[in-house]
Formats: structure tokens, C-alpha cells, sequence
């Protein structure tokens, strides 16, 4: 799992290291300090990370070529089919408490598993927190070394992703996590279940009907 280190705004290196690594989703542009990854992003241009530098960095900051921390033969790696490729980078991140333990749930989920927003919230004991965990998952500053590509909503429907959502379906396929066209199947069954169907007194939903309507309509 990686380890996000516990930093402080005022701790972290004012010097970061630039690499740009090509991938098959395009090139991918990645910051480091002598900690670990600081930051990372899919965009064709490297000055897309300064955003994400300026949150942590504040307007002063110096940008030096290279990549002492090997990420582009980690990420060479992951994308050749060794999955686990990326799970011992090193992160060096500045995070709330709230940041911190939604980012390290999601960087225990292993390649080819998937979780919700609706799980997340449960596991950190705050079942009303859906929206809190996505606000979370979308200011990841790391995606792909943050695996937040893992976690959908409970429709089936694949949500956002700071990397666009075709990335993420990609990446879905890529670690075979489960066919994307399994997804858009719940999302269906779910939309024939016509409003009326709610919860039974006894807790039980009618989705056996919404089913037989479904294949009945085939």
C-alpha cells in the first residue's frame, strides 16, 4: 500500500522534481520531493500540475527536471501488467485528517477489486458521508497512485475521476476489475425498477419483478 507520509504544509521541500512520462492514456507529468510523489497528472502539458503545486507549495516554489524516485519505469511496469507496479510509491502529501484516511482506504484496495462511495463512508464509520468521500476522491492529487479509479457509486454508474471518466474506464479494464459493460447492465436494471418498487415493510426491494420485466422486454 503506499505510504502517505504525514507532512505539513510548512515541512515540505520548496524544491519539486518534474518528470513526464508517456503512457497509453498520454503522457502523464509527475512532481516529487525528496519524500516521495507530491503530485500527478494526465494532460499534455507539464504546467498542469502548477495548480496542484501552488495548494500545497503557495506561490513560490522551484521546478528542477527529473526523477529521482524511478517513477517512470514504476509506472512502465503497471501499464506492461505488473498491477502491484505502483502500490510501495512513496507519497508526500499534504492532507486533512478526513483526506488522509479516505486516501488511505482507497490505496489498500487492491488492482482488479472495486468499492463505492456508500462502502467507504461505512468502513470510516460515517454512513452519511457519501458526498464527503467523493469530495475527497476528487481533489486527489495523485491519481493512478491513489487508486480512486477503483471506487464507482453503488448504481454501477463510474462517477468522476480527476484523470476524465474514459480514463477511468480504461484503467477498469486494464486491471480487469470487471467489464465495464457489467456496470451499464446494473445501471439498467436499476432505471426498470419503476418508483413505486420502494423497500417492502419488511425491508426487501422488489427487484425480482424489475428483473423479469427487464428480460421480458428482450
Amino acid at each position: 500500500m503506499n505510504t502517505i507520509a504525514t507532512l505539513s504544509y510548512d515541512t515540505l521541500e520548496s524544491t519539486v522534481t518534474i518528470a513526464s512520462v508517456p503512457t497509453p492514456l498520454g503522457p502523464m507529468h509527475v512532481a516529487t520531493v525528496p519524500q516521495g510523489l507530491c503530485a500527478a497528472v494526465f494532460d499534455d502539458r507539464y504546467q498542469a500540475l502548477e495548480p496542484r503545486l501552488r495548494r500545497v507549495f503557495g506561490p513560490y516554489f522551484n521546478v528542477v527536471p527529473g526523477d529521482p524516485h524511478d517513477v517512470a519505469s514504476r509506472l512502465d511496469a503497471y501499464f506492461d501488467g505488473t498491477l502491484d507496479a505502483l502500490a510501495d510509491m512513496p507519497l508526500a502529501i499534504a492532507a486533512t485528517p478526513m483526506q488522509r484516511r479516505v486516501w488511505a482506504l482507497v490505496s489498500a484496495l487492491p488492482a482488479g477489486t472495486l468499492s463505492t462511495y456508500a462502502a467507504l463512508a461505512d468502513r470510516l464509520g460515517m454512513p452519511r458521508a457519501q458526498r464527503a468521500v467523493g469530495v475527497c476522491l476528487a481533489t486527489n492529487p495523485a491519481p493512478l497512485f491513489i487508486p480512486c479509479h477503483r471506487v464507482v457509486a453503488a448504481s454501477g454508474n463510474l462517477a468522476s475521476y480527476p484523470g476524465g471518466v474514459a480514463r477511468k474506464r480504461w484503467l477498469l479494464r486494464h486491471e480487469s476489475a470487471l467489464d465495464v459493460a457489467d456496470l451499464t447492465g446494473r445501471r439498467v436494471l436499476r432505471a426498470a425498477c419503476p418508483p413505486r418498487a420502494r423497500p417492502a415493510r419488511n425491508g426487501r426491494c422488489h427487484r425480482d419483478a424489475a428483473r423479469r420485466r427487464l428480460l421480458a422486454d428482450r
